[in-house]
């Protein structure tokens, strides 16, 4: 992506062209692929991204709260591929490992990510990983513990 177009970019305009590059088979870097897959990892909200630009063209709450969404998963995506921190991919692999997809895997994940940041937001203070990964781990515990009520609840309302 060019380096002015870059800094014309809102963090929607950014991603839905990531998406669209994806969807052309233009070569992205991997946090750009981890975007690109997380948005298709939400097919409820594939007609939200085909139509912004035919729509007002302006972010409302839902569209924000999407995007951080669909950009906490990238994360958690992007951390599971290149295990860093090692601890998110052992959680990746235990729940994988009994059954768990993909999507449910992430979304366990990401739970720890995104109360992290609120915390960090509500707080005033720096990100904490030591925090974030006890978060995840407890949510992985439980979801192992309960994977039916994992499964119940589709483990994306965060």
């Amino acid at each position: 992506m060019n380096e002015n177009r870059l800094q014309n970019a809102t963090l929607l305009t950014w991603t839905l062209q990531v998406y669209r590059d994806f969807k052309r088979g233009i070569t992205q870097t991997p946090h750009e692929t981890a975007v690109a897959h997380s948005m298709q990892n939400h097919k409820e909200w594939w007609p939200d991204w085909e139509a912004f630009d035919r729509v007002s063209g302006v972010e409302d709450g839902t569209t924000t709260s999407r995007l951080v969404h669909i950009h906490h998963d990238a994360k958690v995506l992007l951390q599971v591929e290149q295990a860093e921190p090692k601890e998110i991919r052992g959680f990746y692999d235990a729940l994988r490992e009994k059954g768990f997809t993909e999507f449910e895997c992430v979304h366990t994940i990401a739970l720890g990510l995104t109360e992290e940041f609120a915390h960090t937001r509500e707080h005033n203070e720096d990100f904490n990983a030591a925090r974030y990964i006890e978060r995840a781990a407890g949510h992985t515990k439980e979801s192992l513990a309960r994977p039916n009520m994992t499964r119940l609840a589709g483990v994306k309302a965060y």
